[in-house]
């Protein structure tokens, strides 16, 4: 059996695509949604087409947006799963088989420990991606080392993701794939860009903020919503605010020093996030997943964090800030003389993913 181990909104977008492959191709799989998102991934099935999860492994229906509530709903869950073996064989990992993690959130981390605890092997997608600080950004970076440690099988989205798997001497064996799974998913959202009433004919930015390392240190959230005010002040601006995001920002009192001219906008559905990427001028945000999105789209990023794992569009249509406000003084500058290149063949990396699992599971039945 493979098991498809989800709990955040970018781990569904990117994982989504996959359980569509297994589906076409009726290669059976089991479908566990962490909890950590519960709202915004049960309106991710809807956007995909794809079916409830076959485990929820939180009840409540809202998402976690504040760091104590996901360490104590981490730490439950982890308990649960060193105390009562019996449960996680019957109800999570009723079969042998293979569990597919992503990324370097907690619900990765915790799909690691609960596959492991059950005994199955584990598959790490979009591994192989460093910033080489260990805790910058934190914890993603540490989430990221301790599960490519320990996958049997670890999906390089690059070339420099592979060479970076090699150079740490991993038991586990790597696959390089031809790009990142956002690549299916923006494929799949593509024939609903441009028909959102969200686009607009006049000229504006696009903000997003939510990263814990810049939303959990008030010096750098105050310094994200200076450069936002100060980008109102030339072209108009929509500031999409996550929940944690919010909760933040409230709690620092910066919410209310939002400059009048942001348009503040809460979560939105993912296609009209994308369509709103498409039709903006350039895009200001910490988002990894909105770097890669924005190099598929050729669209002018300004990554909102002092480092990054992904070399996806940097030197061409993204520059990091590096809370640096000259960097950001010459991004926007230079941003209005970028012209767009010709549009790139998207890869297909989810079916390459199937394709070799298929192949895996074969040889180890």
């Amino acid at each position: 059996m493979i098991y498809c181990f989800i709990g955040t909104k970018a781990q569904f977008i990117k994982m989504a695509p996959v359980m569509r492959e297994l589906r076409l191709r009726n290669i059976p799989f089991r479908y566990i949604d962490s909890g950590q998102h519960a709202a915004i991934t049960r309106e991710l099935r809807r956007v995909f087409d794809l079916p409830e999860p076959d485990v929820c492994l939180r009840g409540m229906a809202r998402d976690i947006t504040a760091t104590r509530e996901a360490i104590r709903w981490y730490l439950r869950l982890l308990w649960k799963t060193r105390t009562d073996r019996a449960w996680l064989r019957r109800e999570v990992f009723p079969e042998d088989g293979i569990c597919l993690i992503h990324g370097d959130t907690l619900s990765t981390l915790l799909g690691l420990q609960m596959a492991r605890g059950a005994g199955l092997k584990v598959a790490h997608v979009e591994a192989g991606l460093r910033s080489f600080q260990w805790f910058d950004p934190f914890p993603e970076e540490l989430i990221r080392i301790f599960c490519m440690k320990r996958a049997d099988l670890l999906f390089a989205p690059s070339a420099e993701a592979e060479a970076n798997l090699r150079a740490m001497r991993l038991t586990g064996q790597v696959v390089q794939i031809d790009g990142n799974t956002v690549a299916d998913a923006l494929r799949w959202i593509g024939t609903t860009i441009g028909s959102s009433s969200e686009a607009s004919a006049k000229p504006f930015a696009l903000a997003t903020c939510h990263r814990l390392e810049t939303i959990a240190s008030q010096r750098r959230l105050r310094q994200v919503i200076e450069l936002l005010n100060r980008v109102a002040e030339t072209i108009p601006l929509v500031f999409v605010v996550h929940g944690p995001t919010r909760y933040y920002l409230q709690r620092c009192g910066l919410e209310q020093q939002l400059s009048p001219k942001i348009l503040v906008k809460d979560l939105l559905d993912y296609s009209e996030f994308i369509t709103l990427v498409s039709g903006a001028q350039f895009i200001l945000s910490d988002g990894g997943s909105i770097q890669e999105e924005c190099a598929y789209l050729d669209k002018p990023c300004l990554i909102l964090r002092n480092k990054t794992e992904r070399s996806d569009g940097l030197d061409r249509n993204a520059m990091l800030w590096r809370f640096d406000n000259k960097v950001a003084d010459d991004f926007l500058c230079k941003v209005t003389q970028i012209s767009p290149s010709e549009s790139q063949q998207l890869p297909q990396p989810s079916a390459q993913i199937v394709e070799y699992l298929a192949s895996w599971m074969q040889k180890i039945t």
